[in-house]
């Protein structure tokens, strides 16, 4: 549960897993009478990618907003950016211009960017589009989302 305090909250989602480009799913509780959606990372095995959360390292935002409003940010529509290797999949292989997708259960790679041969399978298609591949000396993936 997050408190409301970007402070607390940044910690305690990027000790969870919820680091900034992960690709992350909406669900529903079973019984959701008076309950928000949540949102976590997105296993493609088995859930349709949502949005990419904008939390922590690389050119996503360093704390949760709006403040005190106890959501984790998201971004769709089409942007444009670069995810550090906490949202990418080192094991697959990249090539500018080619569709990324979102990784599952199946290849330990929930909720993270990967080529065709690594992605979750579920009926999710691609997510992105790659605009520059991870290297030593620019170790970030470049993506053109299509969530």
């Amino acid at each position: 549960m997050l408190s409301g305090d970007p402070g607390t909250d940044q910690q305690t989602l990027t000790a969870a897993g919820y680091l900034g480009g992960v690709i992350v799913k909406i669900h529903v509780p079973v019984n959701y009478t008076a309950v928000e959606a949540a949102i976590s990372p997105c296993d493609a095995d088995t859930y349709l990618p949502f949005a990419t959360l904008i939390n922590g390292p690389g050119e996503f935002a360093g704390a949760i907003g709006p403040s005190g409003s106890k959501k984790a940010p998201v971004v769709r529509a089409l942007w444009q950016g670069n995810v550090n290797s906490e949202a990418y999949d080192a094991n697959a292989t990249f090539a500018v211009g080619s569709y990324v997708y979102c990784g599952g259960t199946t290849h330990s790679n929930v909720g993270k960017y990967t080529d065709g041969t690594l992605k979750g399978t579920g009926a999710a298609g691609a997510v992105g589009i790659c605009t520059h591949v991870f290297t030593a000396s620019e170790p970030w993936l470049g993506v053109a989302s299509l969530l």
